[in-house]
This record gives structure tokens, sequence and C-alpha cells, in this order.
């Protein structure tokens, strides 16, 4: 082919894909101009709604109900995108083929709603239906959309609804995909929920509102992952990232990416940067914690052995969360696995001097999203590590001093039923793989098991580990004075 001839081909194909693109953003229509509410109304509660910056700013007022800037045209089938940011404390929504019928409730705003949730619970893209039914697709069982939510930032919602069929993404992660019939039109609206008496203001805003109507449809695979093979290659360096420790635990990743983690005799929190390979001191006086984990959005939960308290930080402020049962000071929490639902399990044994105990059962203990307390397991000797499965159905707690783990099915509020024998050996602390296999450190080795609970490899680091974290296909191991990883033909579920 001649220079000139592929030139031209080029040009024709480049020219194609432009035309293409162009028809595609032809059909998007802009539903805010970005200096006015024209083609907007406003309806149930008094919540202000301003334009500032070409932003659609919506501010709480006290004492009325939840309100809503609604389109005044109605949609069936449509993909809709819209960016929003929100205060922390503000949970919001995008209503969608939503409707005000003056024989429905004296015209209460009703129908399914896109959730904006920046709590602990994290349920942003899930899906409720306003007045009605409440939640429809909710977000126990996608923990990738939890974490996508970027807290004090923007966020991005595309929503597809087409049929009978609701799909949402949140930052490009899917979220709900829902299956319901009951309402097929109606508009769309931005909500600002009631808070109540509280008189300070809180904001959410919105931008980059679009829509195309009548898009075509998207199916989506749920097909569940299958592992087969080895998770160490054979000869796989375990690599030395820091030491010099008294005793590394408590391994958490956060939204950065960095890797926190305790030196509890020493009593503090350090943090890996996998990008710089260096460690710096995250906190200078942990109260000898342990286990931690990062929520959704972000918040650090520490268990706090030394302080005998379970501990939430934000911002740098540490909240305690959980410091009694029923009258009487916990032992030394341990270990922490967060819910999906805005509640948290943690372990509560106690190591080494036991003259001050005030509690006569090492337990589990489960803190809901109310702050409810309530012990779940009492009958272990020595409860230490624990882990949720992919799907938050199951949660794997060891029983260190009895040298076995148990799986529970997770059922509501906490509670734990059909326990079962899972393997034959304790754990200090766990970790999970998105296909289910189970991490444990047991006897100087990390030892994966399958989620039948048969032994499928095992590692030794050069030291007795004592936590591990599986993030991306990296395992990172606290062991005794040092901190390691190990490359892994896996990956985390975080």
């Amino acid at each position: 082919m001649t220079l000139p001839r592929l030139l031209f081909l080029l040009s024709a194909l480049a020219l194609l894909c432009h035309s293409q693109t162009s028809a595609q953003d032809s059909q998007w229509t802009s539903l805010f101009d970005g200096k006015s509410l024209s083609g907007w109304t406003q309806k149930g509660g008094k919540a202000k709604y301003e334009i500032q910056n070409g932003v659609i700013v919506g501010k709480t007022v006290p004492n009325t109900p939840n309100s809503f800037l609604c389109t005044e045209k109605m949609y069936s089938d449509f993909e809709l995108e819209v960016e929003f940011k929100v205060h922390r404390e503000l949970n919001c929504g995008i209503q969608i083929r939503s409707n005000s019928l003056p024989a429905y409730k004296n015209g209460r705003v009703h129908g399914y709603q896109v959730e904006i949730d920046p709590s602990d619970r994290a349920w942003s893209g899930g899906i409720y239906d306003e007045s009605r039914r409440g939640w429809l697709n909710s977000l126990k069982e996608n923990n990738a959309a939890r974490y996508a939510f970027k807290q004090d930032d923007w966020n991005k919602y595309r929503i597809l609804a087409v049929g009978d069929r609701i799909r949402t993404w949140i930052n490009g992660v899917p979220a709900a995909n829902l299956v319901d019939d009951l309402t097929a039109t109606g508009f769309i609206a931005l909500q600002v929920h009631g808070v109540g008496k509280r008189e300070d203001e809180l904001t959410i805003s919105w931008r980059n509102i679009r829509l195309r109507e009548n898009p075509p449809s998207e199916e989506s695979s749920n097909d569940s992952p299958k592992f087969g093979g080895k998770i160490f290659a054979d000869g796989v360096d375990v690599k030395k990232l820091a030491g010099n420790f008294k005793f590394t635990e408590g391994p958490a990743v956060g939204s950065d990416g960095r890797i926190y983690f305790n030196d509890i005799p020493n009593s503090k929190t350090h943090v890996f940067d996998p990008k710089t390979g260096t460690t710096t001191v995250f906190r200078a006086e942990s109260g000898k914690a342990n286990g931690m984990f990062f929520t959704a959005n972000d918040a650090l939960l520490s268990c706090e052995g030394g302080n005998r308290q379970v501990t939430r930080m934000y911002d740098g402020k540490y909240v305690a969360i959980a410091t009694e049962f029923k009258g009487k000071k916990l032992n030394s929490p341990n270990d922490i696995a967060p819910d999906t639902v805005g509640g948290l399990y943690f372990t509560d044994p106690r190591y080494g001097n036991r003259s001050n105990m005030e509690l006569d059962v090492e337990g589990v203990y489960y803190i809901n999203r109310g702050g409810k307390i309530s012990r779940v397991i009492d009958d272990m000797k020595r409860p230490n590590g624990l882990i949720f499965s992919p799907d938050f159905k199951t949660l794997y707690v060891a029983d260190q001093a009895g040298g076995e783990t148990y799986a529970y099915d997770v059922s509501g509020d906490g509670k734990l039923t059909n326990k079962r024998l899972f393997a034959k050996v304790g754990s200090d602390g766990m970790s999970i793989d998105v296909y289910g296999n189970v991490y444990v450190t047991w006897a100087g080795a990390v030892i994966v098991f399958d989620k039948a609970g048969n032994e499928i490899d095992r590692i030794k680091p050069p030291e007795g580990p004592a936590n591990c974290l599986l993030v991306g296909d990296t395992l990172y191991i606290t062991a005794r004075t040092g901190f390691y990883s190990v490359k892994t033909n896996s990956n985390g579920v975080q």
C-alpha cells in the first residue's frame, strides 16, 4: 500500500470515529445550564437550592421534611450522568422515575432514589424506594461499590434505566442492579434530606447533569470468580519492607493505597508507602492498638488493647465507640471487621496480666449502626482474628487458645448462626481473597484455606507472622520485628 493511500484510509477512519462520537454526544441533553434553574421546580420541604459558580448547591433548613428539586419533564428510559459532592453527615439522593400525585399522600414525592450515603455504611449508588417500600437494592454484598465512594470530594453517578431494569455506577464501579416494574415514568429530582432540628447548615452540590433518552440496554455478567492452582509461586521471595520493631500487628489499607500497621509494645502506628518504599510514624501514641480497618468513607477503626477500647478516627480526631459492656470495662479489643450495613464486629480476648479483668468472658461483640453493643459469641477460649467472606454472608473467627477457626452465617443486626468448624488452626490475624480463600497466621506460617476449609498453600516468612493483608496481588505480613510482603497469584477483596 502506498503512503498516500495509507494516509487517506487513516484520515477516513479518524473522520468516521469522530462522526460516531459526535453522534453519540448529540444524543445527550444538559439538564442544568450552569446559570439558572430553568426546567426545575421544588417540591416537598423548604431546603434552599442556589447556583454558585456553575454548580447547584442544596442547603439544609431545620424543621422541614425532605426537599426535592424536580425536573418539569418526565422520563421513562434514559441514561443519566451527574456529579455530586456531599457533607459527610448528610445523606441525600437522586430521584428517578419519581412522582408527586395528589392522590398519593397529598402529593408527597415518591419513587426510585439512587442513594447518596457518606456514612460508614456507604451505600451510595444503592436504590431506595422513597416514601413507598424502602430499600430495594442496597450495597450489602457489593464492597467494591462501597469503597468507590470518595468522601469530601466529587463523585460521579451513571444511572441506566431501560424497561424494568435500573443499573447504577459510582465512579465507574458497578453498584446497583435492580429489576422492578412498579413505575415506568417520572421526573428526576435532587434531594436534600431533612435534618430535624439541626440548625447548622449542611450542603450538597451537583454539577455536569446530563441525560440521553432511549439508550441501548447493556448486559452484565454475574459469574463468580473461581480459583485454581497455587497461591504462592515456587521460590517466590518474601521481601522485608521495614524492621526494628518489637511486635507488629493490625495491617490495614487506606484509600491512598498506603499500608498502616501497629508496633504494639511501642504503642505506635506506622504507615508504609508502596510508591516510595518508605515507612513513617503515623500515630505516636496508639494506645497499644492492634487490629485496624478503614471504613468505606476512610474512617480508621482501631482496637486499642492498651486503652481497652475501640476507636474511630477521622481527620485526626479519635472517638471511642466502645469501652465497656453492661457496665464492665472491655478486656483488650484485638481485631475488627466492619460489615456492609454500618456495624462492626470485634474480638475481646486478654493476653498477659489478667488481674484487672472485669468481664468473665473473652468474647466477640457487635456494634450496630446506632452504636448499640451486644455480645454475639461467648463460648470461645480466646477469640482473636476475624474476617468476612467476600459476599459478607460468612464471618470467620479464630479461637487462638483453642487452636480452631469457626465459620458463622451472618444474619440481621449482628446475629451469628450455624457455627461450624472451618479449620483446625487458630489465627492471630486473617485476610481473604476474591475467591473466598482464607489466609491465617499460625505456627510460624501464613496458611491458605479454600472456602471448604481445605489447605491449598502456605508460606513461611523469616519471622513468625502475626497478621496479614492481601492488597491487589501483594500479601503484606506483620511478623514480630519486621514488616514483609510477598507476591501472590490471587487478589485481595478491598
